[in-house]
């Protein structure tokens, strides 16, 4: 069972959700976050490209377990080439952030977009991820995962500061 984060979100705009709220899209028009979440600890080893992991991951988007080998750029990846499941956790054992997100209005995504490229270049990769409901965004370091509905990007702010390293190693070694 996921421990719940002691440090409630911020103000109206990121106030805590539970996390059924979470995954369903509302008609509020401030983001909302849930607490942190700490799913089940996965180990794994590296994957060959196309390699698909031996077992389901714990969670979704994943936060630990089989990652893909070689190189994994961290950067923003959109609809017609999103980042898969192992090269997220390549990402996050490099103790990098990966931001994923369902159905989004384009204007989000740019904002979203932007801010990671301007403040996390290598240290947050932002892709899509069919397996979140519309306007659903889930960030996830190693082990941890916090879930919103809408882009809130003092979350992801204090997520980052929280769960990933300043300077990530590489990921893919």
């Amino acid at each position: 069972m996921a421990e719940p984060d002691p440090t409630p979100t911020d103000g109206a705009a990121s106030s805590p959700v539970s996390e059924a709220s979470a995954s369903t899209p509302t008609s509020v028009t401030a983001p909302t976050c849930a607490r942190i979440e700490r799913p089940r600890l996965q180990s794994g080893s590296h994957l060959l490209r196309g390699q698909k992991p031996p077992v389901p991951y714990s969670s979704h988007p994943p936060t630990s377990g089989w990652h893909a080998s070689g190189h994994v750029d961290v950067d923003v990846y959109d609809e017609d080439d999103p980042l898969g499941e192992p090269a997220q956790v390549s990402v996050l054992e490099a103790e990098g952030v990966v931001v994923t997100y369902g159905t989004l209005p384009d204007a989000q995504v740019a904002r979203l977009a932007g801010h990671v490229r301007d403040r996390y270049p290598g240290r947050v990769a932002v892709t899509p991820y069919r397996r979140l409901d519309d306007g659903e965004v889930v960030f996830t370091a190693w082990g941890v995962l916090q879930r919103c509905v809408g882009v809130d990007l003092t979350a992801l702010d204090r997520f980052v500061g929280r769960f990933a390293a300043d300077e990530p190693i590489e990921p893919g070694h």
